[in-house]
């Protein structure tokens, strides 16, 4: 009896090792989590002149007459566009988190395009919620 459960024992500690050394499957997605419309985005566009330095990786800052901006990672979006986070600071010091995606969309001829343009704004709060 005494050998029956020590071989018992053995055995559930051989599974339960087991089942811990294999990695778990890798999952990557084929579509985007959420569909976006192939009309033109009701949005603030960003002038042409941009669109080169927001594309560039290695900018880290865009020269403007007015403003200090500052430019983050590229990353995707869950719609799959690119997209760019800046940090915008006038005169008056006043900073703004502001988010720029390149959108692809139908032109009016029904051809292909694509541009930058400005997200809505990011909402920051400054008062925090105890639980």
């Amino acid at each position: 009896m005494k050998k029956l459960f020590i071989k018992a024992m053995a055995l559930s500690f051989i599974f339960s090792v087991a089942a811990c050394t294999s990695p778990p499957r890798e999952v990557t997605a084929s579509l985007p989590l959420v569909s976006h419309s192939q009309s033109k985005p009701n949005k603030k566009i960003i002038p042409q002149q941009y669109w080169s330095d927001l594309e560039n990786v290695t900018l880290n800052y865009i020269e403007h007459p007015t403003y200090q901006i500052q430019l983050g990672e590229l990353y995707t979006s869950a719609l799959g566009l690119t997209c760019r986070e800046l940090t915008i600071v006038d005169k008056e010091q006043q900073v703004k988190r502001r988010i720029v995606c390149k959108v692809p969309f139908l032109d009016e001829n029904n051809k292909q395009d694509e541009a930058w343009f400005l997200e809505k704004e990011i909402i920051e709060s400054s008062s925090y919620v105890d639980l």
